[in-house]
């Protein structure tokens, strides 16, 4: 297990090992979110070197202009190695579009969620079009549905 957290740098990396994942836990349990633009391109410049592995992204997936330095820099790292994007569901979008609208601002809010939520599953589509598995699930769920995955693939024999 190893780990390369990154914004507009790098700000841990782990080499994987055998064994890391408590390495893995201490070196990232303190870090904060950042408001800076990911360098995708650059993180995965330096993931792309190692030998075939499995690489987890743990992002969010937005409308696609946002998300577009995620879809131009993934198939760098699809094409050697097995790829899983996993990013958490978001709740209050889906409550939204399945709420009885009362009034036009309920119509207004379900509309604009609906939208994310659609934009969401574009990028989730290219992604696949692209080699990416892409997992979500609500966030408490988010790590062992990670786990999840990763033994299908192993049990599948893809990593």
């Amino acid at each position: 297990v190893g780990a390369l957290a990154f914004d507009d740098g790098l700000r841990r990396e782990l080499r994987p090992r055998r064994r890391g994942a408590a390495a893995v836990a201490h070196a990232l349990h303190d870090l904060e979110p950042s408001e800076a633009e990911s360098d995708y391109e650059r993180a995965f410049a330096v993931a792309a070197r190692r030998q075939r592995c499995l690489l987890v992204v743990f992002s969010d997936l937005f409308e696609e202009s946002a998300s577009r330095p995620l879809l131009a820099s993934l198939p760098l790292l699809a094409r050697r190695h097995a790829v899983i994007v996993a990013t958490a569901s978001d709740p209050l979008l889906a409550a939204a579009v399945a709420a009885l609208a009362e009034d036009v601002e309920d119509v207004l809010r379900a509309a604009v969620a609906a939208e994310a939520l659609d934009a969401r599953r574009r990028v989730a589509a290219r992604l696949g079009g692209s080699g990416v598995q892409v997992l979500e699930a609500p966030p408490r769920a988010l790590p062992d549905a990670a786990v999840r995955a990763y033994l299908r693939l192993k049990a599948r024999a893809r990593i």
